[in-house]
């Protein structure tokens, strides 16, 4: 292994012109990372080689255009706990980036030693949600939190490494020969499942990594068979935190099944920063009052242990007390034997039976009435008004108070009034599906050639860089919409559009399809774009 280190850097000594390969830091699938010296600058950098076979494939080709576009966009990434991405080189034909260089550990390293203590976890995870929150907030999504692309710095520093890296390369993916290309072990269910990365699922790999830190393994278990290991991740099931303390409540919620019931990068980032520091942990209001509907087959990690759903309590109509409860039907009537009981008169028999018939009729009757929008004026034979509860929408980190109960007084006839619907706000948006379908085609036609054009579709406060665009677009001489635009509506007012588009480079007359995903907000007196994610 040395010889053949010695023999490499004997063969590329320097690259770029500029970078002085010293010594090899590691290795994995993903590539060969090296501490070289930058002559220009005279500091010392990070020089990871991507691990690219195949030269003359069309898909080699097409890897390397990928690194290249996700080196640019994750340098955009300037945060004190992320890993800053300086410059990208092509050696040999195959693309290398270079990265500050922190002398440190990774964090799946340091578990070697067994779990840490929640505090600590909080505090290390608090900063790697920071990171992340900014990253979000760029556009960017890492798709690859894991321990292992966590460094842990000889004074504490915590920084997040290989933004944008994982999709160059396509880092979880079933290969041609049918095999897995790299661990699920930290894998939102949902991309299991085939959704694309969005900042939901580097929140829960980033829960799954906490996970790990303070229960000593991911919340899927340890397996050496990574295709039924991601039959377990699709089907989300996760086991509950038994000694993660106070971070129990945040894993829950940051490994929830759901992707819109996880808090954000920056609502973690609070979170356990209070929860490192020992003070109040602030509210998080991200779970919606409905139940969500995981998808068939699939299981939420809840207080109750693996396979539960979780959702507000049901109301459940009045029941009759019971003395005692009913004793188990036989298997078989032949195995049936009627336990002794005092001897009662025949009369006592029939009131009791009676009074149970009553009762059963009144409670299917209730349960009839609730599910169908009814008055609560036919309940039962009693005149006192009928009380119904409402269940609080849940709040988390102070205690709930209740609201006091509503009475539904009897009411005739002629007063009974149609149900309304549960809620009579104004609707979030003014724009319906196909105006915002039009809007997107309208704002492709205007690329490659009119970029200022397209960024004033752009929310002034959101709107990417003139020079950064026109560097982005001027690479394509046509862009055209493949598939889509797929308009999907948000309660919030905004809308997520995913448009699969076929764009044909300049320099090759190539052409390569590219999955694109808007964020628009219909709010304001005209649609405008707020966040874009390509790729």
């Amino acid at each position: 292994m040395l010889r053949a280190r010695y023999r490499y850097r004997a063969r590329v000594n320097k690259l770029g012109g500029r970078y002085v390969l010293l010594d090899q830091l590691g290795a994995g699938a993903m590539g060969v990372v090296w501490r070289a010296r930058d002559e220009f600058l005279h500091r010392d950098v990070a020089v990871k080689q991507l691990l690219l076979n195949d030269v003359e494939s069309n898909e080699f080709h097409e890897a390397v255009q990928r690194a290249m576009r996700e080196g640019r966009i994750a340098a955009r990434l300037q945060h004190p706990n992320a890993i800053a991405v300086y410059d990208v080189v092509v050696e040999d034909g195959k693309p290398c980036l270079v990265m500050e260089y922190l002398p440190s550990r990774n964090l799946s390293s340091v578990l070697e030693r067994g779990p840490m203590p929640p505090q600590e976890a909080a505090r290390i995870g608090s900063l790697a949600a920071g990171a992340l929150a900014a990253a979000h907030s760029a556009g960017i999504v890492h798709r690859d939190i894991k321990p292992g692309n966590v460094l842990i710095g000889r004074d504490g520093t915590v920084k997040i490494t290989d933004f944008g890296i994982s999709r160059a390369l396509g880092d979880v993916a079933v290969t041609k020969t049918g095999m897995l290309a790299g661990t699920p072990a930290y894998l939102a269910p949902e991309l299991a499942r085939g959704a694309e990365p969005a900042p939901p699922s580097d929140v829960f790999s980033l829960g799954a990594t906490i996970y790990a830190m303070t229960e000593g393994e991911p919340p899927f278990g340890k397996s050496t068979n990574d295709l039924g290991l991601l039959y377990k991740v699709a089907r989300g099931e996760t086991r509950p935190p038994t000694r993660s303390g106070p971070l129990t409540g945040l894993l829950t919620r940051l490994l929830a099944n759901e992707p819109s019931q996880r808090p954000t990068a920056a609502q973690a980032a609070e979170e356990l920063k209070a929860i490192a520091s020992g003070a109040p942990v602030p509210v998080t209001r991200v779970i919606p009052p409905r139940p969500m509907t995981p998808p068939t087959g699939t299981a939420v990690m809840g207080a109750a242990g693996p396979g539960t759903v979780q959702g507000p309590p049901r109301t459940m109509p009045p029941q009759a007390p019971r003395t005692r409860p009913p004793a188990p039907l036989p298997a078989t009537y032949d195995d049936y034997e009627p336990e002794p009981e005092p001897k009662k008169s025949n009369r006592g028999l029939a009131v009791a039976a009676a009074v149970l018939g009553v009762l059963l009729i009144s409670g299917v009757a209730y349960a009839i009435i609730s599910n169908y929008g009814g008055d609560s004026t036919a309940g039962g034979p009693s005149s006192t008004p009928v009380t119904t509860s409402e269940t609080p929408e849940p709040t988390y980190g102070k205690p709930t108070t209740n609201p006091p109960a509503k009475t539904t007084e009897k009411q005739t006839p002629s007063q009974t009034k149609p149900s309304q619907p549960p809620s009579s706000k104004p609707p979030a948006t003014k724009f319906s599906v196909a105006q915002i379908t039009t809007f997107v085609k309208q704002h492709y036609a205007k690329l490659p050639s009119n970029v200022d054009a397209a960024r004033g579709d752009w929310d002034p406060a959101q709107a990417p860089g003139a020079a950064e665009e026109k560097e982005f677009w001027g690479q394509y001489s046509k862009i055209a919409i493949k598939e889509g635009p797929l308009v999907n509506a948000n309660e919030d007012g905004t809308f997520t559009v995913t448009t699969l588009l076929e764009l044909t480079e300049k320099e090759t007359n190539k052409a390569t399809t590219e999955e694109h995903t808007l964020k628009i907000s219909g709010k304001g007196d005209k649609p405008l774009i707020t966040d874009e994610q390509r790729g």
